[in-house]
């Protein structure tokens, strides 16, 4: 039985440079005694000691009211670390802290508040501030902030617009709602021809929007993102941020055509004609990501099944064998 409380996850690959930092800003965390907390710390197959180094940082800083926990995955990938951790957590309320970002003293009373009073919302996401080791951020840094998880999250607080996702960085979520997501149908991300090294928050909130759940974004959930000095170049970002969001873009935007489809066009025969002979159109007269676009769309707007991609007929079993919610 699912027990009422929080559990804050970090996952985390060869981590030594990072945790300090960020343990210890959770040791600072505001926790009234009604709230019961865990920290669970899911390694990925780290080679530079990273789990003793963390166990005795915790040692160090004395936290009794927060349990710590160590758990080990050796697939790589952040997935199935944090999935891991997910599974092994011991509370309902859960906030994904990646091993770089500094939560903000009230962000854990921030969150359970959120959880509690808004039951009918499905996931949380705050406001990131950038920190550096570098003399200064770069100029061209405000025009890709998002690629670093900072910044804000919509143009205003409150429920998102359906179909939008939230960084991975401070989120805020179920348990029972996140295995329910994955219960029967596994992430299509290992699947990917792409070498997709994240992503797995924005795949989360696409099958929550495809079930009918909603995102919300709260300001006042502040942390801060500390980004070294190496992160901080056009190389970086060309090669490694802006490449893999390609990638992850041509994998998990199979699912975009679906959210139109199961969101907008459910009972309402009118928005149905209209994707219907629009998508016809673009199948027939465009190329490239539009045509793609177009057979994507038509593959989830017919009743019936025809030939599709795998990953397509992976993301149709899972909206026609799941429930959606009615929110």
């Amino acid at each position: 039985m699912i027990k009422k409380g929080i559990t804050i996850i970090i996952c985390t690959y060869n981590g030594v440079e990072r945790l300090g930092q960020t343990l210890a800003h959770i040791a600072r965390l505001t926790i009234p005694s009604h709230i019961k907390i865990e920290l669970i710390l899911a390694d990925n197959n780290s080679n530079d000691n990273s789990t003793d180094f963390a166990k005795e940082e915790w040692r160090n800083l004395a936290i009794p009211n927060i349990a710590f926990k160590a758990i080990s995955e050796t697939k790589p990938g952040k997935l199935y670390a944090l999935q891991k951790a997910i599974y092994t957590a011991e509370y309902e309320y859960l906030i994904i802290c990646d091993d770089d970002n500094w939560l903000a003293k009230n962000y854990l009373i921030r969150v359970f508040n959120n959880l509690e009073n808004m039951p009918n919302i499905a996931a949380f996401g705050g406001f990131g501030v950038a920190v550096t080791d570098a003399v200064e951020l770069p100029a061209w840094f405000k025009d890709y902030h998002y690629a670093y998880a900072v910044g804000s999250q919509s143009k205003a607080e409150g429920i998102m617009k359906q179909g939008s996702v939230l960084w991975g960085a401070g989120l805020a979520t179920r348990k029972t709602l996140y295995e329910e997501m994955y219960q029967n149908f596994p992430s299509i991300i290992p699947t990917s021809k792409f070498n997709i090294l994240s992503a797995e928050d924005t795949e989360y909130c696409l099958r929550l929007a495809i079930k009918g759940y909603r995102l919300f974004y709260d300001s006042e959930m502040i942390y801060q993102h500390h980004i070294p000095k190496f992160k901080l170049t056009k190389k970086f970002l060309e090669e490694k941020l802006l490449r893999g969001f390609d990638n992850s873009r041509q994998t998990l935007g199979k699912y975009y055509p679906a959210v139109r489809v199961y969101l907008k066009a459910k009972n309402r025969p009118v928005i149905w004609l209209y994707l219907f002979l629009s998508s016809c159109f673009r199948y027939l007269f465009f190329k490239g990501r539009r045509k793609i676009k177009a057979k994507d769309t038509l593959f989830h707007l017919l009743p019936f099944w025809i030939k599709s991609d795998p990953i397509s007929t992976k993301i149709k079993s899972f909206v026609k064998t799941n429930r959606i919610a009615s929110r």
